[in-house]
């Protein structure tokens, strides 16, 4: 890779911020973090991240709140914005698209899909929604 992409990932779980974290850095991309939706919107100007991974569920402000504002801001009606969830059924991931999100990533996730996943929206824009292949690892884990 030869420029550093930047990611943001949105959890408020620091388990899975700190590992998506180590995950994407170790892949070779600049990660900035945030542990709530409000903290998000507060940074994103500061970041200016090539792409968002916005978990679903946070206290406060959930994910779907958090995407229309990040969509209502000038200059990041484009900005791929990937759903981060544990929900991984293909309405969920229907609904996601719906919403205005780019793409759908499913919690606990794979070290290897996450890379790809990633890749994939940066590289491709929006991805299809198709049941991952990977699914029934993710939820054993």
């Amino acid at each position: 890779m030869s420029e550093k992409r930047r990611i943001f990932v949105v959890d408020d779980q620091r388990e899975i911020l700190d590992l998506a974290a180590l995950v994407l850095q170790g892949a070779g991309f600049h990660v900035d973090t945030a542990e709530s939706g409000i903290v998000a919107l507060e940074r994103l100007r500061q970041c200016l991240p090539d792409l968002v991974l916005l978990d679903v569920n946070m206290p406060t402000m959930d994910g779907w709140q958090t995407l229309k504002a990040i969509r209502a801001q000038p200059g990041f009606e484009s900005l791929p914005v990937a759903m981060f969830s544990v929900k991984g059924e293909l309405h969920d991931k229907v609904h996601s698209l719906q919403e205005g999100a780019t793409g759908y990533i499913t919690k606990p996730f794979e070290v290897d899909e996450l890379v790809r996943r990633v890749e994939r929206l940066l590289n491709a824009g929006p991805e299809s929604v198709q049941p991952s292949t990977n699914s029934s690892t993710a939820e054993r884990r």
